[in-house]
């Protein structure tokens, strides 16, 4: 592992990633050159929205580059007055969480409620020596949840803390001022990455993926699968929401016969208050926002996208969305245009590897940045999934074992809505874990076609998705490139959720050697075939790439020649 261990930061990647998740514009400012020509000295600065960062010096462009890019980092990492306010409300609560016993949990659950809590084994696979079990945790007869392991006891286990978490849910939704001391459940910190999520968030999204290897408070929260951010956002809510108790005096007398319509924090717009309610913000972005809400007709909840108006951006998204009737693909229900404000992404937030800690609790408290005036908003109505993002479940699985099994589940979802994509002689372009959703079914779905194409065009926008997953065609200026630019990205994907690193810094540093196929010996050794398959997918030749649909045939194959690879699908 010694020779993944780059020389440099690679704030450059760092930056990059930063500005392409939250859609504000980084660029390199040559400012000077000095010295004779056999010693030149080059100077740069970063330029983010138009704010210029301090310069830098280096011995060539590059090295200029990355200095100053490591200059602009630093201070967007800095603490804030922000982080000040969450500090205060962390003092003294550093308890770490031990793992909660969830059969025990449902049990005293079905006893107190008269329920009948039963755990049906769905699925038994692999070699005699190395099974993996599935389950699904019946309450009542409706499955709520369901979960894999390498014994019974883990899988019922799994599948209980699923359907745990799902009734805690279902719970704080019907009722947000009964404490679970009163209620079902005893109260007890949240293990969840991902307290929630939506479908359309993608570069709205609640993640941030450019942690460091340690957060904001001095702690990895990779390593510990979030379970400390999420105590840590439930003390910070807790402190943001608390009832005030102060005497406000009184400035108009109040009569009992009227009625007072309250004003929505989050929202102007007419139809949007008339038709939902219990709307809650969960992202903020550079182009828009994404809130839960129920609808009042049919009280189910559903994402609502709500973006600056760009006549061709945002017809390109709503027009696909529109063709599209899969159940790997995030579903389509209606849009809407109208006037409203824009909340704005705070440039200073501290970083966690699930739902930023200063971006959810300040918009949740109605002291998020916010555009001044109102503008011509386009409002989508999409599909809402409970369970987050691929990039929450890659967070959550760090630092844990045999998860493989899962990961090629899901990745067989990715591509058959991929496969339907192409179907459809579209490419989504921006296929990355934090586009891709995930159902309260545990289904995937393929989510943000803002930057989708038709195949028919000749010549594509170059530059266009997340640099990260992009292929090597998408990057180069001038060239015309097809559906194969999915595929690309696919294969990074599939290493990623196959290879969960511990920390995303450690990511960051052989992300690059990855896209070349250079993988880690001991990734080769336990995993030829994916390393195989994974090879074709990254191939430079676009030619050698393999369809969607061929690669759903080359899956059947891993299935067969890896050992530690259980067949579920």
């Amino acid at each position: 592992m010694a020779e993944y261990s780059p020389k440099t930061q690679l704030y450059k990647g760092k930056l990059h990633e930063y500005c392409q998740k939250h859609k504000i514009q980084l660029d390199y400012k040559d400012v000077k050159v000095d010295g004779p020509p056999h010693d030149r000295v080059f100077t740069v600065m970063v330029v983010i929205n138009g704010k210029e960062y301090p310069p830098a010096t280096g011995k060539n462009k590059k090295d200029a580059k990355e200095k100053a890019a490591k200059a602009a980092w630093n201070i967007i990492t800095q603490v804030s007055k922000q982080q000040l306010l969450f500090k205060t409300a962390l003092q003294g609560s550093a308890e770490i969480e031990k793992p909660h016993d969830y059969l025990s949990l449902l049990s005293h659950y079905g006893q107190k409620n008269k329920k009948k809590i039963d755990y049906v084994l769905k699925e038994e696979c692999g070699l005699p020596h190395k099974k993996t079990f599935s389950y699904v945790c019946k309450i009542d007869d409706k499955i709520y949840g369901e979960g894999t392991g390498n014994d019974k006891k883990a899988a019922k286990q799994a599948a209980a803390k699923c359907a745990y978490e799902q009734l805690t849910s279902e719970e704080t939704s019907t009722s947000k001022e009964k404490s679970f001391l009163s209620g079902s459940f005893m109260y007890i910190p949240e293990q969840r990455h991902t307290p929630v999520a939506n479908s359309a968030n993608s570069g709205l999204s609640n993640s941030n993926d450019m942690s460091d290897s340690s957060s904001a408070y001095g702690t990895d929260s990779s390593s510990k699968n979030g379970s400390l951010v999420s105590h840590y956002y439930h003390i910070i809510v807790t402190f943001l929401f608390s009832p005030r108790r102060e005497n406000t005096p009184k400035l108009a007398p109040t009569f009992s016969g009227a009625q007072v319509k309250e004003e929505n924090k989050y929202t102007k717009n007419e139809r949007f208050i008339s038709d939902f309610e219990e709307i809650e913000p969960v992202g903020i972005g550079g182009f828009g926002n994404v809130f839960k809400a129920k609808k009042i007709i049919d009280k189910n909840s559903y994402a609502i996208k709500r973006v600056k108006w760009n006549e061709k951006k945002i017809h390109r998204e709503v027009q696909a969305l529109a063709q599209f009737e899969h159940k790997n693909i995030v579903r389509y229900y209606t849009s809407w245009r109208g006037k409203d404000y824009i909340d704005e992404l705070p440039l200073f937030c501290p970083k966690s590897t699930g739902v930023s800690l200063c971006n959810r609790a300040l918009i949740l408290a109605g002291q998020r940045p916010r555009s001044d005036l109102l503008c011509d908003c386009l409002f989508i109505q999409m599909e809402f999934c409970e369970k987050g993002t691929l990039y929450d479940w890659i967070n959550k699985k760090r630092g844990t074992e045999n998860y493989q099994a899962e990961s090629l589940i899901k990745f067989r979802q990715i591509v058959t809505g991929v496969e339907y994509i192409h179907s459809k002689k579209l490419i989504h372009r921006d296929l990355k874990p934090l586009n891709i959703f995930i159902s309260s079914e545990d289904i995937i779905k393929i989510g943000d076609f803002g930057l989708v194409t038709s195949m028919t065009d000749d010549l594509r926008t170059t530059e266009k998705g997340t640099r990260l997953y992009m292929s090597p065609e998408q990057i180069t200026k001038g060239d015309t490139y097809g559906p194969e630019v999915d595929i690309f990205a696919l294969g990074l994907i599939l290493f990623e959720i196959v290879w969960i690193f511990p920390t995303c810094a450690e990511k960051y540093m052989v992300w690059e050697r990855i896209r070349n196929c250079k993988f880690p010996e001991e990734f080769n050794k336990k995993f030829p075939a994916e390393k195989l398959l994974i090879e074709k997918l990254l191939s430079i030749n676009v030619a050698k790439r393999p369809s969607a649909s061929r690669v759903l045939e080359l899956l059947k194959l891993v299935d067969k020649k890896n050992p530690n690879s259980a067949r579920t699908y």
